[in-house]
C-alpha cells in the first residue's frame, strides 16, 4: 500500500440552489480534480440545470447565473458523469463534505443510481484534528494558514475550490507523514475524518 502523501485522490466540490436537499435543493455544478503529490492530473467540471431558477442570492455567492445554466445537462446526467469519472478505489476529499454528501447522496436517492462506496475524506475534519486550537477552519482561512496562492473572487466555484482543497490537503497530508501517520488505516482511526466508508 502507497503512503497516504504519494495516492491518488479525488477532490470535488459542488454548488447548489440552496443549502438543504431535503428540502429540494440541487446541484448546479460538480467541480472536481484528480491530484497525485499536489499535482492536477486530470478535471471534471460540469454546470446543471436545475428544476427552478437558481435565486439571486446563490449568483451572487457562486457568479453562475440562470443564462449559464440554460441548455446545460441535468443532474441525473452529471452525478452519472462525476461517479464514471471516479476510479474504484481513489478517495473523495471535500471541504465540509458533510454539506456536500447530502445533495450527492440525495441525488443517488432520488435517481436510484445505488449508494456512494467510496471512503470521503473531510479536510474540514482534518484541519481541526491537525489544528485543533485555531478557531477558523474554512478555505480562505486554510489557503494563508499554508501559503498557497488564492483567489479569493473565484472562490465559490466548484473546479477553482476544488483544486484549492486539493493543495490544502497536500500540505496536510506533510503534516501527518511528519506524525507518523502514513497509511489510510492509521487515519482511520481519528474519528469525524472520514465521512463515508467504501465497502
Amino acid at each position: 500500500m502507497e503512503p497516504l502523501l504519494n495516492q491518488t485522490y479525488v477532490i470535488f466540490d459542488l454548488e447548489t440552489t440552496g443549502l438543504d436537499p431535503k428540502i429540494g435543493n440541487s446541484i448546479i455544478e460538480i467541480g472536481a480534480v484528480r491530484m497525485r503529490d499536489g499535482i492536477v492530473l486530470d478535471r471534471f467540471d460540469e454546470l446543471i440545470h436545475p428544476d427552478v431558477p437558481v435565486s439571486q442570492e446563490i449568483t451572487n455567492i457562486t457568479s453562475i447565473t440562470n443564462e449559464m445554466l440554460e441548455g446545460k445537462p441535468n443532474e441525473e446526467e452529471v452525478v452519472k458523469k462525476f461517479l464514471s469519472w471516479v476510479k474504484e478505489d481513489e478517495i473523495l476529499v471535500a471541504h465540509n463534505a458533510a454539506f456536500d454528501l447530502s445533495f450527492l447522496k440525495m441525488a443517488l436517492f432520488k435517481y436510484q443510481l445505488g449508494n456512494l462506496n467510496y471512503d470521503v475524506l473531510d479536510t474540514l475534519g482534518l484541519s481541526r484534528y491537525l489544528e485543533p486550537n485555531e478557531r477558523y477552519h474554512n478555505l480562505t482561512v486554510l489557503m494563508e494558514r499554508y501559503e498557497i496562492e488564492w483567489e479569493e473572487d473565484k472562490h465559490h466555484r466548484a473546479d477553482y475550490d476544488s483544486q484549492g482543497t486539493g493543495l490544502i490537503l497536500y500540505e496536510m497530508l506533510k503534516r501527518l507523514d511528519r506524525r507518523g501517520i502514513q497509511s489510510k488505516e492509521e487515519l482511520f482511526k481519528i474519528p469525524k475524518i472520514f465521512l463515508n466508508k467504501r465497502v
